[in-house]
Order: C-alpha cells, then structure tokens, then sequence
C-alpha cells in the first residue's frame, strides 16, 4: 500500500502534547495579528493576554504531568507487550528499587560482559564468580527490611528495599506505605495512626516522615536515612498505635523517642 511507511520507521502518532503545541501556536499567532493591527487599551490587553496565557498553560501543563502523567499519552505510545493499566498503574506509584530485580541485573550484565572482556573461558568463568559473589554480598549489606506483620497480619510478613546514601526518610516511608502499608493503614498518618519500632532499643521512632514535618513546618521529612539513625543493619518492626497511645503522644515541645536517642 502507498500508505504504508518505509521499514524501520515507526508510525507518527498523535498524542495530547501535540494538541496541546498546536492549540498554543494558533492562540498566540492569532493574538499577535490581532494586537498588531489594534491600538491603544485593546491593544495593550492582548499584549497582556500574550504573556500570561502561556504562563497560565505551562502552570497547568506541569500539574497535569505532576498529578497525572498518563493522560499525556495517545494509545500508540505504551507498549505493546504491556498492558496499558500496568503500565499506567507502574508511572503512578513511586518506584523503590527491589533488590531481587537488582541483583538479577547485575548477575545478566557481569555474564555479558566479562566473558568477553577476557580471553580464556576458565579465567572468565573464576571472575565471574568472584565478582557475583561480590556484588550479592555488596547488595546484601544495602538491604533494609521492616517486620509488617503486626500490622498485615499475615506470618513473617516484611517489606524490603535497598538503601542508598541519598534515601530520605520520606522517600522510604512512602514507599514503605505504597508497597506495603496502603490497604491497612490511611496516608499521612504516621506516628498518629502507626510507627516503626527499633527493636535492638525498643523504641519508637515517632518523629518521622508527616510527624516530623508536621512539627518544623517543612512539606516532607527530606532528612537522610542515615541522618536519623536508619541503616540496613536496623531491626525495625511496625506496629499500630491504639487510642490509648494517641492520647498519651507527647507535646511537640516533649523531647520524643528517635532514632538518634
């Protein structure tokens, strides 16, 4: 068919952003004409028009992308070999990296590449070993894991995430909740509702996340992991606070329990 495209090129497809440029274009080109052949307060209110519709556009195009990114997308976009609802369901929910996808990765790219990168066969495979033993060791010592049970009430059950030296205490109870916590408990409600434990002190470590936030009047706890005390070698458990621990949480001026004291 005429219509067909060349091999090796893929169709164009028309997605929302382009509706958007377009519609943008036009109303500025228009605006522009419009103002060019007018004169005196008509003019100078098209000219005013000019600037802040854009900025109007802009402000509403990043919320949009912030909020709801997949509205952004024409079908033709996603996948084929994923589904839409998945793939959707996958851009809305923070990622938090999963130390059994990580390590498969490394242990795919090290059998990619150091065969090739040395000459014998016997010497590659001795590498091989020695650096996936290293990098499961490496990977191992990196792995947080929470006890949820208490609270999940299924046997043994715990959530685990691998902990780099730029995780926050938002960015770990998030996804901590998203993964996790999201049909037990409502967000936000950490330290009022629930909180973690350290079992090696038997503490709780309520000045946390939304808590703390709350408290220094800040939008999110952005302080370090390891600022507060939370490593990959912490026991940590999580556990329901009942109304009588409600009542009795500390005044904010109350020194609290944390994971530094």
């Amino acid at each position: 068919m005429a219509s067909e495209l060349p091999p090796g090129h893929p169709p164009r497809v028309l997605n929302p952003l382009w509706i958007i440029a377009l519609f943008l274009g036009l109303s500025e080109t228009t605006v522009g004409i419009a103002a060019a052949q007018s004169s005196g307060w008509v003019q100078g209110l098209l000219a005013v028009f000019a600037v802040s519709f854009p900025i109007l556009v802009s402000t509403v195009f990043f919320l949009i992308l912030w909020q709801r990114p997949e509205v952004l997308y024409a079908p033709g976009d996603f996948p084929e070999h994923v589904p839409i609802s998945a793939y959707v369901d996958g851009m809305r929910r923070r990622s938090v990296p999963d130390p059994d996808t990580i390590q498969a990765v490394v242990n795919d790219m090290l059998r990619a590449v150091l065969p090739a990168a040395l000459e014998s066969s016997s010497d590659a495979s001795d590498v091989l070993e020695e650096a996936m033993a290293t990098a499961e060791q490496t990977l191992a010592e990196r792995i947080l894991t929470v006890d949820i049970s208490p609270i999940t009430g299924a046997p043994r059950d715990v959530f685990r995430c691998t902990v780099f030296s730029t995780q926050t205490v938002s960015g770990f109870l998030d996804a901590l909740w998203a993964d996790a916590l999201d049909r037990f408990v409502p967000p936000f409600r950490y330290g009022r509702d629930w909180v973690l434990v350290d079992q090696q002190s038997n503490k709780q470590l309520r000045d946390l996340g939304s808590n703390w936030s709350r408290r220094n009047g800040t939008e999110s706890d952005e302080r370090l992991l390891s600022g507060v005390g939370i490593t990959p070698a912490s026991r940590l458990v999580t556990v329901r606070l009942n109304s009588s621990a409600r009542r009795h949480l500390p005044h904010p001026s109350e020194p609290r329990a944390t994971a530094s004291n």
